[in-house]
């Protein structure tokens, strides 16, 4: 739970709701990343002049409402008999950030109130919505909890096309727990050790737990920048799902390990901590740059690759291939809300289409005898198991070489029985949960 008192006053909390206001139309109207918008916002915006709580309360506001945003919506729609008026400029969002400060947040009623009109004090050509913002609000203070228990959360908050795809593949208990996950108000931060010798140090250094696949997880967090041990390289961000495709290429101590899709460089660093020779592969310059400049901190070494990986010639291949392939992320919810509300059917498809391209270019960089592993931040099955069958189907000499029991520290409740791993956001739900992964590992099975 935010806390809110700091806020109660329009004079202390006005240029945090500003703020949450200018994020929020961000997402949802700009399609931006929240975390770039915000980043936007400290580097150029008006936020960068506010004290740090300020800040953090504008980023909480603006989570919290695309948390909820299905229920926020519902609910306004039912406070507001004729509806949302026609070119009512920032009035929706004013009034969405309003009910999630109520609901949500708890912040006193007359300062979300005080505050929502005095949006338009900066919006004076929307001053005419004035009594309307502060009618609807009183009602949603007085009558919305009680509306609130009656709204699905995980129907309400999902896209439809969502919704249906994960209950069909997941099952309703598993898709409500996942959605109990995605609205805690604060996501953990995991990070992996260069030394995993050191995992016991910086847990009693940074105050954290390690998990049971070997990271370090923090439940709060000050500055990444600032925390001990970032100076010095010894660990760096990484959800602990995201971990686990690489430990599937087994021992690669002075291998060469081919890195596909490379950015922003966890899954790089983890196979150079490992001794491999790492190439990393990227189609983009600037993330190209983020990596080289995490492999520096940490001291570790690969060869960076800016290339389409679709181009990458094939007359050079590797041992061991590590294909992580863009895809519509929508297993990162929970540390990105505003996804559910960026992607569509439409999007699904062509990732799943590149994916498949990217998986048969990649089986002809893996050499004979070599292993391959494929995976996708989804939690779409099309971005993942229903690939499988064309792409053995198209490669003849790939089977799949099942990940075993056992074989991956923690890994045990991830393994799927067609020997590939799945992780879901309900997964460790009681310290914050896991990113929704899909992986599978193939060998090539050609001789020379």
């Amino acid at each position: 739970m935010t806390d809110t008192h700091n806020h109660a006053s329009k004079k202390s909390g006005m240029g945090a709701r500003e703020g949450a206001l200018r994020l929020i139309h961000a997402v949802l109207s700009d399609k931006a990343l929240l975390d770039d918008a915000y980043r936007q916002e400290l580097s150029d915006g008006p936020l960068r002049r506010l004290t740090g709580s300020d800040r953090a309360f504008a980023k909480r506001i603006a989570t919290t409402v695309l948390q909820h945003l299905g229920e926020i919506d519902t609910l306004l729609s039912r406070f507001m008999d004729r509806g949302m008026p026609k070119k009512s400029g920032p009035l929706r969002n004013i009034l969405r950030i309003g009910v999630a400060e109520l609901l949500f947040l708890e912040t006193p009623p007359h300062a979300v109130v005080d505050c929502a009109v005095s949006h338009y004090k900066t919006w004076r050509k929307y001053a005419g919505f004035k009594g309307l913002t502060n009618a609807v609000l009183r009602r949603v203070s007085k009558e919305g909890p009680a509306e609130l228990a009656s709204i699905d959360p995980a129907r309400a908050n999902l896209p439809d096309w969502i919704y249906k795809s994960w209950v069909n593949a997941y099952g309703l208990a598993s898709v409500n727990a996942m959605m109990a996950v995605f609205h805690q108000p604060h996501t953990p931060l995991d990070l992996s050790m260069k030394e995993p010798d050191s995992l016991g140090h910086w847990a009693e250094a940074l105050g954290g737990e390690p998990t049971p696949t070997g990271s370090l997880r923090l439940a709060t967090h000050d500055r990444v920048d600032e925390m001990a041990g970032f100076e010095e390289g010894a660990w760096w961000v990484q959800d602990a799902a995201a971990t686990l495709p690489a430990k599937l290429l087994g021992d690669i101590k002075g291998q060469a390990v081919l890195d596909l899709c490379a950015a922003p460089g966890g899954k790089t660093m983890q196979l150079a901590a490992s001794h491999a020779k790492v190439t990393a592969v990227d189609l983009s310059a600037h993330r190209l740059e983020r990596v080289k400049d995490n492999l520096d901190r940490t001291g570790l070494e690969a060869e960076l690759v800016k290339r389409n990986v679709l181009k990458l010639k094939t007359d050079e291949q590797w041992p061991f291939v590590l294909l992580d392939a863009p895809c519509s992320a929508t297993g990162t919810v929970r540390r990105h809300p505003e996804l559910l509300h960026q992607r569509s059917p439409e999007d699904i498809t062509h990732f799943a289409s590149l994916q498949a391209k990217m998986l048969d270019h990649a089986a002809a960089l893996t050499s004979p005898g070599g292993l391959l592993v494929f995976c996708t931040c989804s939690l779409q099955p099309e971005e993942g198991p229903e690939l499988v069958a064309d792409f053995l189907m198209n490669n003849p000499d790939f089977g799949i070489e099942p990940i075993t029991a056992g074989e991956v520290e923690g890994a045990d409740p991830f393994l799927l029985e067609d020997g590939s791993l799945r992780t879901r956001p309900d997964q460790w739900a009681e310290t914050g949960g896991l990113d929704g992964f899909f992986a599978i590992r193939f060998r090539n099975h050609m001789t020379n």
